[in-house]
């Protein structure tokens, strides 16, 4: 059969009208299964009716063991009626749980799914997930989760401490103490760091570590946010824990974008390996600590310039010792 043959048969009548037919079961096999899910769906909000609920204005109210979520389904019905819409709930709001508030904290919350799977199966999936939320906010999809609950309890004692211990523990063998207001957790080279979180006056927190064969604790920060040129790596508390759980190896290969330029220099002052590291940049001709960039294109204040300048002289001192 040659190319023209084949172009031929394509376009045949018999041919297109099987092909039309199966064109029309795919769909309507598609749209069996949206309804079978669809079902599923409302049989899932029946079978948790003492944790599912539906406002006035259609909206899934779920309460889950941290905190109650609600789910604004107009987006997603949108993206059913019309697949071109760019909508979908992918932002649920959080409140704490069994209340609402005036102004409720809002995260993206993923569901993992596979391609075949029906928009409804995914929005069953959804809903039972933020249900059981103590389990699905530990996964490692589930950041904005995270960071939304964290922004709305904090580390005071709520719904969400226990988990928090059993996050911690799982991902750094931190332990959370609320009684003592502070996580101690591991770092690098034997390095142990506490984080404490129990003054109301500081903006953020007491950092102290403890180096291999210390049984006690020296300062850092008194108060993390107003001593460092608050680097994105230290603002956001898990970014916190997450860095210094890589301190002090990961400052050795870090680049000036990488770490605070103010915290980098406290370490080096005390650990040889980071000071010597850090005297060939400190040491160049073209080096000035006024024009170091910590947060996009903007440099350090005046005042962190002159604690960086401190700080340098430390390492010198240290290094050429």
């Amino acid at each position: 059969m040659n190319d023209d043959d084949e172009e031929e048969n394509q376009a045949s009548e018999e041919v297109q009208d099987y092909r039309r037919d199966l064109l029309l079961n795919q769909m309507l096999e598609a749209a069996q299964a949206t309804n079978r899910a669809a079902k599923l769906v409302s049989n899932i909000v029946a079978r948790n009716q003492d944790r599912m609920f539906l406002d006035k204005s259609g909206r899934i109210l779920v309460n889950g063991t941290l905190a109650t979520y609600r789910v604004d389904m107009g987006a997603f019905l949108n993206k059913m009626n019309n697949p071109f819409d760019y909508s979908s709930f992918d932002q649920v709001e959080i409140h704490p749980k069994g209340t609402l508030v005036d102004q409720p904290k809002t995260a993206c919350v993923q569901v993992q799914i596979n391609g075949s799977m029906p928009a409804y199966d995914l929005l069953g999936a959804y809903l039972l997930g933020l249900m059981n939320d103590e389990l699905t906010w530990l996964q490692e999809n589930m950041g904005p989760l995270r960071h939304a609950l964290y922004a709305m309890y904090g580390l005071r004692e709520s719904p969400l401490t226990s988990s928090l211990s059993e996050y911690f523990f799982n991902k750094y063998g931190g332990l959370l103490d609320n009684k003592k207001n502070r996580i101690i957790l591991s770092g690098t080279n034997g390095w142990k760091w506490r984080v404490s979180f129990g003054n109301p006056l500081a903006r953020g927190f007491k950092i102290e570590y403890s180096k291999p064969r210390q049984s006690w604790w020296n300062d850092m920060f008194e108060d993390h946010l107003a001593e460092s040129s608050q680097h994105y790596t230290l603002c956001g508390f898990f970014d916190l824990v997450d860095h210094l759980s890589q301190s002090p190896a990961i400052l050795r290969e870090a680049s000036e974008w990488n770490t605070d330029p103010i915290f980098v220099r406290k370490v080096a002052a005390v650990y040889p390996p980071l000071a010597k590291k850090l005297l060939t940049t400190i040491e160049s001709d073209d080096y000035d600590p006024s024009l170091i960039q910590s947060f996009y294109d903007e440099t350090i204040t005046e005042e962190e310039a002159t604690t960086v300048a401190l700080l340098d002289e430390q390492i010198r001192n240290m290094a050429l010792a």
